[in-house]
């Protein structure tokens, strides 16, 4: 049952839309009352004004943020702002006085010429979101929107920079408006049947403190103006249960019935907490031009009394976009892997870049999340991929605090039960322990293993009890089967009900790493112990995949495929995506741990998901009624490591369109693309967006965005592209530029990279360029790993490989694969 607000904020939406919308309602609200499904939200709400109220269907939002603290804000379609745990929006528009119209970029209107509202980064990359709003009547808005540190205390700020160019002198100019309402891009209020609540985001009380130029709400803090409004208004409800007292009582009515706002500086409203306010400033060109600016900063951290309230007013705008620029430039351009890439796919590193800020953004200290919202919190899952990520992108020191620091403290000691499994060994907290998510062991050790490479020593500080009671739990926490219990460790691969492999390849990874740990630190014994757990689920696992191909071909399946688990044989579904974790992040096809009749039923299972669940992008019917992102991510990397460049190059570009979807804002408006998202995904695309409203199943959910795993699985991807280690441990080798498609390079273009940390724990950096018209390819190693590192070039250039010559000696060559040996700085590749 709805409650009281939902139930309003759902009313005075649908009546404002059926009305002729005096309201502006965000981009997500226009696209529910586009098309309303059979079940909006998924069987999580206990109405439709409840999945209403969260926007459990188009999530989907910018974000900007500071390194490693709490609070996000959100960006929407129109510039809209949403402090994360904050109860308010503040968004803008235009109000001509002349006419008493008003210009409201939720709903753009013709412009010759050019779009109505445009969105972007700025430098493609950069953490900082434009947007550009144009009238028919002649402004130009830039509001320009960021997250920085301001003042001793480096307390969080966001800076809202608003530019006007105006036309011609009107005696009357056009009032630049700023709107605070409760409601966001997030929504209202998430309240599901799971018990889940965001903050709550009713505004029952607002006031403008006039004398310091900012905005009270509820008992928490708002905008702060640099300049004063010249009107302004707050409006509430005093006693109405009406809806449509919201209608005809709020300052988009007033401006265009009366051409004024109320003037009333406080406004209360217990009843649905709908409390907004409207703040004006005429454009008068400033002296000598004709450009207005307006900057307000939103105070989004502990800003207690007026010592801080002053401190923040003095930092200038130009200084705080500064220091936010200096600092994003010099993380993302001078520090870490940087890449060379052709033109025709220089993209795919702004793409890396804000991906890599956005995991920055979303730590909080030290704990990665994997999303603003409702993911923010920790999960091991999520964190062990975004961690390794970090740590390869160039900030391990991020890396280290999570796995050195945060790790330990949900690992469990004592008595206790997890569901059928002992607490004692576990790694997980509340979200773990909760949807027993056995896959949690492995990935914290896979984790530890990992980054003890990337960083020499760290393994020894965490290896007792950490490593070793860890994979103790997984020798004693298993089912008859030998395989881990039934559980849902990740919502892609079914239901909880049932085991899934992918715990068991992800135990298979940590284990490996687990044991290669112990030797490294010279524990003979306890290597050994490791390494006999590994050899025991290896052998249950292989066996049960043995069993279920059998019995799929007892029941006439004439594909081969590796379901999600044992229990799911011959249910050809979309949750046999799980399988693909055997290639990446596992490697567990290297070698074929698992076996080689494993092996080829695994690769084969490549061609069975792309043949029935790839549409563009992988299409996750089974569990989510949406496209994955992520695990299209996952899927192109699959397809890298066994050589598919094809389709690696077919599932990145499906993922950067879909990080960027355009869509038109609402029905009537089609030729009027908005900018969806700016480089980011959902862990779930939903249908509607993706087919741009031709495809709309009965129901689908959406998590947060930006997802931070898809996120490291852009970086992870990208990075492997342009190079990746192999058998590190026995003879150790990198494939060079392995998904540098021929296309990519023209003549005389180059690609490479620099100063990109490795599993040998040194920094890597190569430099490839082509001579089309000699068909001649150069390899120069400009950073040298350890002497025992030879290196593979998979030449996927001409129709094979004429010669090759390796520091002045000549190479033979066997098929496409160029072998260069350790130590190599110099190679020359000629092909046919």
């Amino acid at each position: 049952m709805a409650l009281t607000h939902e139930w309003m904020f759902y009313e005075v939406a649908w009546r404002n839309e059926t009305s002729g919308r005096r309201l502006p309602q965000f981009w997500w609200e226009q696209q529910y009352f586009r098309h309303w499904p059979n079940d909006p939200g998924f069987g999580l709400f206990d109405s439709k004004e409840a999945a209403f109220a969260c926007n459990a269907l188009y999530r989907y939002w910018n974000m900007v943020g500071v390194k490693e603290a709490h609070q996000e804000s959100l960006v929407g379609q129109a510039g809209e702002i949403e402090p994360v745990y904050d109860t308010y929006t503040l968004s803008f528009f235009v109000f001509d006085p002349a006419t008493r119209m008003l210009h409201m970029p939720q709903y753009p209107e013709a412009v010759p010429g050019s779009k109505a509202v445009e969105q972007s980064l700025e430098d493609d990359y950069l953490p900082v979101i434009l947007t550009r709003y144009r009238t028919p009547t002649g402004v130009n808005l830039t509001h320009k929107t960021l997250a920085t540190t301001v003042g001793i205390d480096q307390r969080c700020v966001v800076l809202v920079r608003m530019a006007a160019q105006l036309g011609a002198s009107d005696p009357a100019p056009p009032w630049l408006c700023l709107a605070i309402t409760p409601a966001g891009p997030t929504g209202f209020q998430r309240r599901d049947k799971t018990g889940q609540t965001i903050a709550d985001r009713r505004i029952n009380f607002l006031k403008y403190l006039s004398t310091e130029q900012r905005v009270l709400i509820n008992s928490g803090l708002g905008p702060l103006f640099d300049a004063p409004p010249a009107y302004f208004g707050t409006y509430g409800n005093g006693s109405s249960w009406n809806p449509d007292f919201y209608l005809a009582n709020n300052p988009f009515e007033d401006l265009s019935a009366r051409g004024t706002l109320n003037g009333w500086d406080t406004a209360t409203d217990n009843i649905a907490g709908l409390c907004s306010a409207v703040f004006a400033w005429p454009m008068k060109p400033n002296v000598g031009g004709k450009d207005f600016e307006l900057v307000i900063k939103l105070p989004v951290d502990d800003y207690r009394g007026p010592r801080d309230f002053e401190e923040l007013r003095k930092a200038t705008a130009d200084m705080l976009e500064a220091n936010n620029r200096a600092f994003w430039t010099g993380k993302l351009d001078q520090s870490g892997l940087q890449a060379t890439l052709p033109p025709i796919v220089s993209h795919l590193f702004d793409v890396f870049r804000i991906c890599r800020a956005n995991l920055l953004i979303l730590s909080d200290g030290g704990e990665i999340h994997p999303g603003p919202t409702i993911y923010d919190s920790f999960w091991i899952r999520d964190s062990s991929v975004e961690g390794i990520a970090c740590a390869l992108a160039g900030d391990g020191n991020l890396s280290e605090r999570q796995f050195g620091t945060h790790y330990p403290k949900v690992f469990n000691v004592g008595p206790g039960n997890v569901g059928p499994a002992a607490l004692h060994g576990f790694f997980g907290g509340d979200h773990e322990k909760n949807d027993l998510e056995w896959d949690s062991n492995g990935q914290a050790l896979w984790a530890f293993g990992r980054f003890d490479r990337i960083r020499p020593g760290f393994g020894s500080r965490i290896f007792s009890p950490y490593v070793i009671e860890g994979a103790r739990w997984l020798r004693d926490n298993r089912s008859s089967f030998g395989l881990l219990f039934s559980g849902w460790s990740a919502e892609h691969i079914g239901g909880k009900d049932k085991p899934h492999y992918w715990d068991d390849f992800w135990a298979l990874a940590g284990l490996w790493e687990a044991a290669r740990i112990a030797e490294r630190l010279g524990l003979s014994g306890q290597a050994g112990e490791i390494w006999s757990i590994y050899n025991d689920l290896n052998r249950a696992t292989a066996d049960s995949i043995r069993w279920v191909l059998g019995r799929q071909r007892q029941l006439g399946d004439w594909e081969t495929f590796i379901p999600t688990g044992p229990a799911d044989a011959g249910c050809l579904d979309s949750t046999m995506i799980g399988a693909i974790s055997y290639f990446h992040p596992t490697r567990l096809y290297m070698g074929a741990k698992l076996g080689t009749d494993i092996d080829s039923a695994a690769r084969m299972t490549l061609d069975t998901i792309w043949s029935h669940f790839v549409d563009g992008g992988f299409r996750h019917d089974a569990a989510w009624h949406c496209y994955g992102p992520y695990l299209t991510l996952q899927l192109a990397h699959a397809f890298l490591l066994t050589g598919d460049q094809w389709r690696m190059d077919k599932c990145l570009e499906w993922s950067v369109w879909a990080g960027s979807a355009r869509v038109n804002p609402s029905v009537g408006t089609e030729t009027a693309d908005w900018q969806v998202v700016l480089t980011a995904w959902n862990e779930q695309h939903c249908y509607p967006i993706a087919k741009r409203f031709s495809e709309f199943p009965d129901s689908w959910y959406m998590g947060d965005i930006p997802h931070g795993w898809a996120c490291a699985e852009l970086i992870l991807l990208l990075r492997d592209i342009l190079f990746f280690e192999a058998d590190e441990d026995d003879d150790p080798h990198v494939y060079i530029a392995p998904g540098v498609l021929p296309r990519w390079l023209d003549d005389g273009q180059t690609a490479g990279i620099r100063d990109a940390p490795t599993i040998f724990g040194r920094n890597f950096g190569y430099r490839l360029a082509h001579h089309k018209t000699s068909q001649t390819l150069e390899i120069d190693i400009t950073q040298a790993l350890p002497a025992n590192v030879w290196f593979v070039f998979p030449c996927r250039f001409g129709s094979g490989v004429q010669s090759v010559v390796a520091d002045g000696k000549a190479i033979t060559v066997s098929g496409r694969d160029v072998h260069l040996p350790a130590g190599t700085q110099h190679a020359t590749i000629k092909y046919l």
